[in-house]
């Protein structure tokens, strides 16, 4: 009995399908015996939980159809809704089999084709995006993802003398996250092209729906405003589990989940154990990756003149998609994705507190998007975006490893506030997320917003010093009077310290706010230099300029460089003599005629802050 008992399980162990590139394991059709006339059935959801067939008739091979070494399989499609619909957006994965092997997966299509004609993505493309066994694997973050290089155009510091932290510094279009120079355009025209992904967007204004609608397409993606069906409960548990992803199935890669919902839509191809591959072609070509992904159920489907669709409710997480490429993505079922809790608090303008509670794939590009894209939703779908409005924001974002990135902010105009907000989070997150530091995991994100009926921008109108005629080691004070929209004067006072090291005749303050304060530094004082770590990219973050603060720059007009990556402000004139001289040396030093030698703040204010003052300062004995 024993031994018969053995004999069963080792049988059974044999036949359990795992992971590998034999296509003689895996029962895969070989492209090389693919011929016109061959005759296969596909397998997708037209509506519910069933599994449908479908028929496959091959007309052909392209080669290098859609890339270099990229060939793909032509075919005419029937059955089902097909006749109608043409082929769906949502099939894109749909597995095709031609003798009980498995062929490829329906990926391409004609646009507004009168016939269901497909491209077909042969099996083995699909399954070489599984990485080989390496001997030495890349250095990864906690999120899996290889850790970027923090090399040329990584995220810089600029400082001070005697600044050992210093401030993070955004170039001025550091809010506006251009997602066309982060990836490449999805195609577009008449010709044969990727299925586009249905993505599904609900909790959003229909104002920012056509505004990001643009920019999902490009990313290639239908955008679907409105989708009421789709689930976003972070506490739903569902009633799907890991065994009905099967090939045929609907999956849902999530983007955001909660009172805010971002997700696409494509079908399993293949599934060996856990590990999972679908879609047929890219979903962002974002190579590793670690986004969440579960089944879908499919509610109907929508037949269109422009592209027909399946419309569906995507169920609880139930894995983690590993590998976004050309061919596929690759997903492990069972595996969880890190994700981005966001939980915001509005005070609203009618004397209301709505609570906002969302989480969001952590990805160095999406998450900063997402995050201006939740916040900007939360508070146009409650407050005007027509008319003087404020913004007064305070919160955090805290990271795995206990260090916290403040937030406080506040943003105030005439018109479309909100949208000037969603930069608040969003552009720390970038910097963050950005910054390539291996184990860089953000836990979560807080934040407390008030909201006001009016403009809430004061001007800075006077500024002085306690001194006119300053000694190297004295300290001073900066008067700054703001005049508020009411025609109250408020009045702020700056600490400054005057450097030992002072020996030219005269010094300028720059009095003014945090954005001219960015604007002058990124234009005439280009010292930077790049953070050692994690604590010391937190401390400039938190030093970060903001909106509600009056900033003063102390500065000397005497000659400064950066030599690889060091600042060195007011050198001795023999040292610039020496480099000046040496072509070599002067080629990998940036000189600048201004040195930035004492950078000083009030304390926050609840109005947003406008205009600049200059005050020069005679420096009593230097030169005589």
């Amino acid at each position: 009995m024993n031994k018969r008992w053995f004999s069963a399980a080792l049988l059974a162990a044999l036949l359990i399908p795992v992971p590998t590139r034999s296509q003689d394991a895996l029962q895969t059709f070989p492209l090389s015996q693919v011929r016109p006339g061959l005759k296969g059935v596909g397998r997708t959801i037209f509506e519910g939980n069933k599994i449908e067939e479908f028929q496959v008739e091959v007309l052909g091979v392209l080669k290098n159809a859609v890339g270099p070494k990229h060939d793909v399989i032509l075919a005419r499609l029937s059955g089902g809704p097909l006749a109608e619909t043409g082929v769906i957006l949502g099939m894109s994965g749909s597995p095709v089999y031609v003798d009980g092997k498995i062929l490829g997966a329906v990926a391409l299509a004609f646009p507004l084709s009168k016939e269901p004609i497909a491209g077909i993505t042969p099996i083995q493309e699909m399954l070489d995006v599984v990485p080989a066994a390496k001997s030495a694997p890349a250095v990864e973050t906690q999120a899996g993802r290889p850790a970027l290089s923090r090399g040329e155009g990584s995220i810089r510091i600029k400082r001070a003398e005697n600044d050992p932290v210093g401030r993070v510094i955004p170039d001025a279009d550091s809010e506006t996250f251009d997602w066309e120079k982060m990836f490449p355009a999805a195609a577009r025209g008449n010709g044969l092209a990727a299925l586009r992904l249905p993505l599904h967007m609900s909790g959003l204004t229909d104002d920012l729906v056509r505004t990001a609608t643009p920019l999902f397409e490009r990313l290639g993606f239908e955008p679907m405003a409105g989708a009421a069906l789709a689930s976003g409960s972070l506490a739903d548990e569902g009633t799907d589990s890991e065994k009905d992803l099967v090939p045929g199935s609907m999956v849902s890669i999530y983007l955001m989940r909660g009172d805010f919902n971002l997700n696409a839509d494509c079908t399993v191809t293949m599934r060996t154990a856990n590990n999972l591959f679908a879609c047929g072609h890219r979903f962002l070509l974002a190579g590793p990756t670690a986004f969440p992904f579960g089944e879908s159920h499919v509610i109907t489907t929508v037949p269109s003149i422009y592209a027909s669709f399946k419309l569906d409710s995507p169920g609880p997480p139930l894995g983690s998609i590993e590998q976004d490429r050309f061919g596929a993505i690759y997903g492990a079922v069972g595996k969880k994705a890190p994700m981005v809790p966001v939980h915001i608090q509005l005070a609203t303008t009618l004397n209301k507190l709505e609570s906002y509670e969302f989480e969001m794939v952590e990805d160095p590009f999406l998450t900063p998007a997402l995050m201006n894209i939740g916040l900007v939703s939360a508070l146009a779908s409650k407050e005007r975006m027509i008319g003087p409005s404020t913004f007064q924001i305070q919160g955090g974002i805290e990271l795995a490893n206990g260090d916290k990135v403040d937030v406080d902010d506040v943003v105030s105009g005439d018109a479309n506030a909100g949208a000037m907000a969603g930069g608040a989070a969003a552009l720390p997150l970038s910097l963050l997320l950005g910054s390539g530091f291996p184990n860089l995991s953000v836990k979560d994100v807080r934040l407390s917003i008030v909201a006001l009926n009016d403009r809430r921008i004061a001007t800075l109108e006077q500024a002085w010093s306690s001194k006119s005629e300053v000694r190297p080691g004295d300290h001073i004070e900066i008067t700054s009077v703001l005049s508020t929209p009411g025609g109250e004067s408020v009045t702020e006072r700056i600490p400054l310290d005057i450097p030992l090291s002072i020996s030219g005749r005269t010094l300028s303050v720059m009095v003014g706010s945090g954005a001219t304060m960015n604007a002058f530094q990124n234009r005439f004082s280009p010292l930077m230099t790049t953070p050692r770590d994690l604590g010391q990219l937190v401390k400039a973050l938190n030093r970060m300029r903001r909106n509600n603060r009056i900033y003063a720059l102390l500065m000397a007009p005497a000659r400064s460089f950066v030599l690889q990556g060091d600042e060195y402000p007011s050198p001795p004139p023999s040292l610039v003599q020496t480099f000046l001289a040496d072509p070599a040396a002067a080629a990998n030093v940036m000189f600048n005629g201004m040195s930035v030698v004492g950078d000083a703040e009030t304390k926050p204010s609840t109005y947003a802050i406008a205009g600049q003052r200059i005050i020069t300062l005679r420096v009593a004995g230097a030169g005589e």
